[in-house]
């Protein structure tokens, strides 16, 4: 069995394979969490005649730098997933029944090697015995289960956290991830909110490239037009097509409301069932990140899992910007 072991460069194939059918009970080590993987462990788990346990370290910082999802440890517990808090957590092991592997990855798409931009990582698989004795080992740990109530608490602690710095990178590195990094700072500014806003149709990635506005539905009550919305200067926005669910681009507000501005009822007046006064009011926008191409992530995956519901758009918890953006940041941006 030990000639058959192998040095894995990419854990993502053989973790979900194991998790996919696993044959004894299921142990997951990492310090560092992603929301898309999350979700994929607690799908895994569904149904699951198995026990499943996850350790990681319920660390604030963590949480502020978006390197440990909050919603995704949430969704965890809510499919039966025992998540514990280990202090100085630093190992990553995964063992699925009579499977394991420990290494360097933790349990993020950059960290197991399904996202583009993803980290340079080595593990390797374990033996029979070299797996009962990981256990052994992990199971000794001091530890204690982990609530919703400390999830809520964790969450607090974060928000309250001064904001990171801004990551320094060489010129020559892929620049989309420092534009993650200072989105994801602008993101925590107090004075800005968070939206998804929905738009008709199908997603049109270059319409977002660049400078460009959306509209906002609005009415008049005698003379005086209504329903202003609350959208306004520095918000960022994700914006979703009601053709496919797709929330696939992050731009930023530069413009508060604006009712019916000219060039933008000159150009509806060219464009057959545009009506500018069912939707009066305008803001402008610039790109922040735009793939280049589209990824499969639905407004479901946006929302943990809410439906589209009626309307034209809705604010988003940092949670859920934060776990959106780190979605489409796995693709490179042009």
């Amino acid at each position: 069995m030990t000639s058959q072991l192998r040095v894995l460069d990419t854990a993502s194939d053989w973790l979900y394979s194991a998790l996919a059918d696993p044959d004894g009970d299921v142990v997951l080590t990492s310090p560092y969490l992603s929301y898309v993987v999350c979700r994929s462990i607690a799908d895994a788990a569904i149904g699951s005649s198995r026990s499943w346990t996850l350790y990681t370290t319920l660390d604030p910082l963590a949480v502020a730098s978006t390197f440990l999802s909050v919603p995704g440890m949430a969704l965890m517990l809510d499919t039966g997933v025992e998540v514990r808090h280990v202090d100085r957590l630093h190992a990553k092991c995964f063992i699925v029944g009579s499977r394991g592997m420990l290494g360097s990855a933790n349990l993020t798409g950059a960290g197991l090697g399904s996202s583009v931009n993803s980290n340079r990582e080595l593990g390797v698989e374990l033996d029979r015995d070299q797996i009962d004795e990981a256990r052994r080992m992990i199971l000794a740990w001091p530890s204690r289960s982990v609530s919703r109530s400390d999830l809520d608490d964790l969450a607090v602690h974060a928000k309250w956290l001064p904001k990171p710095s801004p990551v320094v990178r060489d010129q020559d590195e892929d620049s989309t991830l420092l534009d993650v990094d200072r989105l994801l700072a602008d993101a925590r500014e107090p004075e800005r909110s968070l939206w998804v806003k929905v738009e008709d149709g199908a997603p049109v990635l270059d319409q977002w490239r660049q400078e460009w506005r959306f509209a906002n539905p609005g009415s008049k009550r005698g003379d005086k037009w209504i329903g202003e919305p609350s959208i306004k200067t520095g918000d960022l926005v994700f914006i979703c097509a009601t053709g496919t669910k797709d929330c696939y681009v992050v731009v930023e507000v530069t413009t508060d409301p604006e009712l019916l501005p000219d060039d933008y009822v000159e150009w509806a007046a060219y464009r057959e069932g545009e009506d500018p006064e069912r939707w009066p009011w305008v803001n402008r926008n610039r790109p922040r990140l735009i793939p280049a191409s589209l990824i499969d992530f639905k407004y479901e995956d946006l929302r943990g899992g809410k439906k589209l519901p009626r309307g034209s758009r809705f604010l988003l918890s940092p949670e859920e910007f934060v776990a959106g953006v780190r979605v489409l940041a796995q693709l490179p941006t042009e």
